[in-house]
């Protein structure tokens, strides 16, 4: 019975016209909100694989900018020589920071141990990691 008394208000509301205009023209502004929202998405609904490579080259740029100022710093001490460094990254932090997980030092004056040990703190003190994740060789 109650199926029956639904069906009656369904059909005697499409019998109505301006029920009938009401919902098309609902239906329509629905259709074009939906369509005004993906033109106006630029940027937030980006690929996700630009977005993990934007993310990627954000970050070999962090590195790259890391190692530029690391090597002129070290090839600042005495007995260092020349000198080449390659910093490691890891995945971002709460503050969207990649963070550093180590680096390597390859440097003329390694093979000296006080020459090692000054370069091995002065990376880790910069770097804010423990010495023990600094590799320095000549």
């Amino acid at each position: 019975m109650k199926k029956l008394i639904e069906n009656k208000s369904i059909s005697s509301l499409l019998n109505n016209d301006k029920a009938v205009k009401i919902i098309v023209a609902v239906g329509f502004a629905v259709i074009f909100l939906i369509l005004l929202s993906d033109l106006f998405s630029f940027g937030t609904g980006d690929n996700p694989e630009t977005y993990s490579t934007e993310i990627r080259q954000s970050a070999d740029d962090y590195a790259r900018r890391l190692e530029e100022q690391l090597t002129e710093i070290l090839s600042q001490i005495q007995g260092v020589g020349n000198v080449t460094v390659m910093v490691t990254l890891e995945a971002y932090d709460e503050k969207n920071l990649p963070k550093v997980r180590g680096a390597a030092v390859v440097c003329e004056g390694g093979g000296d141990i006080h020459i090692r040990q000054k370069v091995t703190e002065t990376v880790s003190k910069v770097l804010g990691i423990s010495t023990a994740r600094v590799s320095v060789v000549y």
